[in-house]
């Protein structure tokens, strides 16, 4: 189950965001983009995300958007844009011939991470404001 080491990797890019934004208190969501052929099983990221974020209480309440793309390629033949699929064997609908270059579907990146953070003293009462 990479989904884990998944999970732990993006807890560890929000705990890094937090450590370096000045009065940051805890982060609110993570927007995650994992493309079709990460292979990553969509249940299995959340429950690990959910599990493993309770473990540091700035991310025990934060919440992961998670976008799953389908794959985007260029056939080798004819530069036909298409998603490729197990069911056509990866190859082109158009022509037939297999994938020349893949446009996407290999991402794995946190885009986004929401911070609730404490404004500075000279700005009134330590209010909270949302980055």
């Amino acid at each position: 189950m990479h989904e884990a080491t998944i999970a732990k990797s993006i807890l560890e890019i929000v705990s890094k965001q937090i450590a370096r934004t000045p009065g940051a208190l805890r982060a609110l969501q993570v927007h995650v983009v994992a493309g079709q052929f990460r292979n990553v099983d969509r249940e299995s990221l959340e429950f690990a995300f959910d599990s493993l974020k309770m473990f540091d209480q700035r991310t025990s309440g934060c919440e992961l958007h998670l976008e799953m793309p389908s794959a985007t390629a260029l056939c080798k033949e004819s530069q036909h844009a298409y998603h490729p699929c197990y069911q056509q064997a990866y190859c082109c609908p158009l022509c037939g011939s297999g994938i020349g270059k893949l446009i996407s579907g290999e991402e794995l990146d946190v885009v986004n991470v929401s911070l609730e953070t404490v404004l500075h003293e000279e700005q009134k009462d330590h209010a909270r404001v949302v980055r």
